[in-house]
């Protein structure tokens, strides 16, 4: 009896393993499939003209990618220069300054739910707050998105990069005069 069980066991685990493999293979043939397709018709397309030029209205031929590259990376840049120093001061009090008291677990709290946070959630947000009121679409509204999903990340990074400083070393600073603020900074 317990051979035939470990033998009906062994043969259950192959097959799923069969199965799971077989269905593995499938779906990345599939990808590949598709991404071949892409990549060979899509190839012949693009060039500096494809990723330079303006959109063409509907139905006209041709066209590029200018002004999405361009608002790309506009958004990208007002989100970096709105979300990273928010984010490098908040891990900065987390850290060194509000280690244990109130206001810094309320934000660290705040910052650990807005990780977690979908995307899309923070962005219905931001439509409410910032769209509905100007009556009109913004690329401000999505640099703002970008810079509350970046915030938590950066806040983070910046406090546990920070927490890695033994205390010697900043006892050292704070040792030899250096102001609170320079030996955050320096050391």
């Amino acid at each position: 009896m317990r051979e035939r069980s470990i033998w009906l066991r062994k043969w259950t685990d192959g097959a799923v393993r069969f199965i799971s493999m077989l269905a593995a293979l499938t779906g990345i043939i599939f990808l590949g499939w598709i991404l071949w397709v892409i990549l060979a018709r899509g190839v012949r397309v693009i060039n500096w003209e494809f990723l330079t030029a303006l959109p063409t209205p509907p139905g006209v031929p041709g066209g590029g990618l200018g002004n999405a590259i361009a608002g790309t990376a506009v958004m990208t840049i007002l989100a970096t220069v709105i979300g990273v120093p928010v984010g490098m001061l908040a891990g900065i009090f987390l850290s060194e300054f509000g280690r244990q008291s109130r206001i810094a677990t309320v934000v660290r709290f705040s910052s650990n739910i807005l990780m977690g946070t979908p995307s899309i959630i923070i962005g219905v947000f931001i439509y409410v707050v910032m769209v509905l009121p100007a009556g009109h679409f913004s690329g401000y509204a999505g640099a703002v998105s970008l810079a509350v999903i970046m915030l938590p990340v950066v806040s983070r990074t910046t406090e546990d990069m920070l927490l890695l400083v033994p205390n010697a070393v900043r006892e050292s600073a704070l040792a030899l005069g250096a102001p609170r603020w320079k030996a955050t900074l320096g050391v």
